[in-house]
């Protein structure tokens, strides 16, 4: 028992003498692990620090830090766990095979259950320190909600925020990496990646995007469109979603997007309405402002939106969770 997990482990280590008693000693293993549930959150742990050093009354505070691999083990694990409680998300299922080594934990062929949809993944984890870790993953999900996509994943409503006014079934692959903070979320400006998200049958309601494209070219028949078989590839760097030129119909008009986002919600967007029935003809648009505030304008001319780069050297603000009294 391990907090409140439940876990079996089979298998064998070895160098476990040396081990123990000898110094820079790496123990190595090999064997099978196993839990009904287990809490990620309960393995994050905790440091206790002065925000004024100086301040000799100053009481220690208490801080989460970043999970912390160690550098002395080379383990090989056949990883098995029904449930998997993360932040506020849900895992069902998880299994795949996982090595911790040098300091790092990776995940291969690794299979999940989360929204009730079925995902492929792998994925590598090593911390720098107690206050941030680097990350890497790759995720291949068929089909799954997007709705519940968005108000259950946290990272996926950061990066799609449009998905808000959608409705249905896409697929996903992406790969992406970055720097988690002491709390072990994302930093959103070191992201770094890019991949496809598969629109498979979605329905856009109340999307202010196209409202507004809607109100500019007197087009009422592009609001609220049904959605199906398009694919959305984007890259993501220093805070900015470059979205590569993909096409809907809707209605008998044909719509074409490409340009940028920020993870700050901003937009810059190049557009056009192909006009029915062939599209042949058709309005050229600019869109800009934000997501609750697009802002239409007839024409080609953007310019590209100002990115966030990540400073690694940066120093990582301190939240404080609580006091530790006496």
């Amino acid at each position: 028992v391990y907090g409140s997990a439940n876990v079996v482990m089979n298998g064998y280590v070895e160098n476990a003498i040396n081990f123990v008693l000898a110094h820079n000693q790496i123990l190595r293993g090999n064997f099978s692990f196993s839990s009904d549930e287990l809490n990620i959150n309960e393995l994050i742990p905790t440091e206790e620090v002065k925000i004024n050093p100086a301040d000799e009354d100053e009481k220690p505070k208490t801080v989460s830090t970043v999970i912390e691999i160690p550098t002395n083990l080379d383990l090989n694990m056949r990883f098995n766990a029904s449930k998997v409680l993360y932040d506020d998300l849900v895992v069902k299922n998880l299994s795949g095979n996982i090595k911790i080594s040098k300091g790092a934990l990776s995940l291969q062929n690794g299979t999940l259950n989360i929204i009730d949809a079925v995902a492929k993944m792998d994925a590598f984890y090593k911390n720098e320190g107690t206050q941030k870790a680097k990350f890497d993953y790759k995720i291949v999900a068929d089909d799954f909600d997007i709705k519940r996509a968005y108000n259950e994943i946290k990272m996926f409503k950061e990066i799609a925020s449009s998905a808000e006014s959608a409705e249905g079934i896409v697929g996903l692959d992406y790969k992406i990496s970055g720097i988690l903070d002491h709390n072990m979320q994302p930093v959103m400006p070191s992201l770094n990646g890019g991949g496809t998200l598969s629109v498979k049958k979605v329905k856009m309601k109340g999307f202010k995007l196209l409202n507004a494209v809607s109100q500019q070219t007197e087009t009422e028949a592009i609001k609220n469109p049904d959605v199906s078989k398009v694919d959305i590839k984007t890259t993501i760097k220093n805070n900015i979603i470059n979205i590569e030129r993909f096409k809907i119909k809707v209605a008998g008009f044909r719509l074409r997007f490409e340009g940028q986002t920020s993870l700050d919600g901003n937009l810059n967007l190049k557009m056009r309405l192909g006009l029915p029935p062939f599209g042949i003809l058709g309005i050229p648009m600019k869109v800009t402002g934000n997501q609750e505030n697009p802002k239409v304008r007839l024409g080609r001319k953007t310019e590209d939106l100002k990115e966030t780069e990540y400073d690694e050297n940066a120093p990582a603000p301190v939240e404080v969770k609580a006091v530790v009294t006496e």
